[in-house]
């Protein structure tokens, strides 16, 4: 790719979940020159933690400031990048869809045309499954249709996806490939996501929709660290990867995390069309009074269980040779012990 000795790898939105993680596995690798891309004064503690070397003034890793509402920062961001791996945006289930456009599209076309003035030769964007919408899926591959209208989200990260599926025709010498994980991404440095679920399994507690016995597919972070590395490393890509370590229905999802934490998980099952019209009325009344803060339930999180949400990942084992590293519970232990030490750290110390 780059006649330089090491790779040099820009990660967009460097200081999020799967950045953070993402920066700390890529920049142990030797031969890459990692660059941890985030915004002016945004939060960096968990960079800051692992940035330098035991010891040493040497760092893993450097940190750039740049902003996805500025394309003259982006275009300085990536000069003499070989890789973009992009990882910024707005990651939510609720919010207006100009929030979104300005963060999913708007960026996404930034970074794009900083990578066309750097020459940058590959350039990697993270998805997701809910392009595909969630009206049911059984072991589906990347070829599935994606929706045009629905979630905020998933609609402009499909478009997200054929901006650089766009900006590859238009730049036949590079390459570049739309990732799409798997719909529980669960790890370390999780803030927002699954952290959520985790919070309530851990006081013991679980409500699911329709008995709970629908498929949703899963991924440790680190095993999707270690798939982004090897498309990064990979020869040729093209189009669109699954990357997943598989799929359980919620309950037997739920009693793998009850097994690892010890204790019985009350849980409570609820019919979808009873709890249809309570959510109708939250989200209504939310968007009356303007409150930005998601009401407790809205369409996005009792529907995530309505349906089977599985996916395959045959492309990515195939063509690149996918073979996640790090089982399922050592994934859930490891995911605990940060757990419990967060929870400490967090907790007002004794008087």
């Amino acid at each position: 790719m780059s006649k330089k000795t090491k790779t040099r790898i820009l990660i967009t939105g460097a200081n999020g979940f799967v950045g953070t993680n993402l920066t700390k596995y890529l920049s142990q690798n030797p031969t890459f020159e990692v660059f941890a891309m985030v915004r002016d004064k945004s939060t960096i503690r968990f960079l800051k933690d692992f940035q330098f070397k035991e010891h040493s003034h040497d760092k893993f890793f450097e940190i750039v400031e740049a902003n996805l509402n500025d394309e003259q920062s982006i275009i300085t961001a990536c000069q003499d990048m070989d890789v973009v791996v992009h990882l910024a945006g707005l990651v939510s289930d609720w919010g207006k869809m100009e929030v979104f456009w300005k963060e999913n599209v708007e960026g996404t076309k930034k970074v794009l045309v900083g990578a066309t003035k750097a020459k940058v030769k590959r350039v990697l964007y993270l998805s997701s499954l809910t392009v595909h919408g969630l009206n049911g899926h059984t072991y589906d591959d990347e070829e599935t249709p994606r929706i045009d209208r629905g979630f905020a989200y998933a609609v402009t990260k499909k478009i997200g996806e054929d901006l650089l599926f766009e900006w590859i025709e238009k730049n036949p010498d590079a390459d570049g490939a739309v990732i799409r994980p798997g719909y529980i991404i669960y790890g370390p440095y999780d803030r927002n996501t699954y952290i959520r679920i985790l919070d309530q399994l851990v006081k013991g507690r679980f409500a699911y929709i329709n008995g709970g016995k629908r498929l949703i597919s899963y991924i440790y972070i680190e095993n999707l660290c270690y798939g982004i590395e090897q498309l990064i490393k990979a020869a040729k890509i093209h189009g669109a990867y699954n990357i997943l370590d598989g799929n359980m229905n919620w309950r037997e999802w739920i009693a793998k995390w009850e097994k690892a934490i010890g204790r019985k998980i009350r849980s409570i099952s609820i019919p979808y069309f009873l709890i249809t019209p309570l959510t109708a009325l939250l989200v209504g009344l939310y968007k009356l009074l303007g409150i930005k803060k998601s009401p407790p339930l809205n369409f996005y999180r009792i529907n995530i269980m309505r349906k089977d949400l599985a996916y395959n990942n045959h492309k990515m084992k195939a063509d690149i040779g996918y073979n996640p590293p790090i089982e399922l519970e050592e994934g859930i232990q490891r995911t605990l012990e940060y757990y419990s030490t967060t929870k400490k750290k967090s907790s007002p110390n004794p008087t």
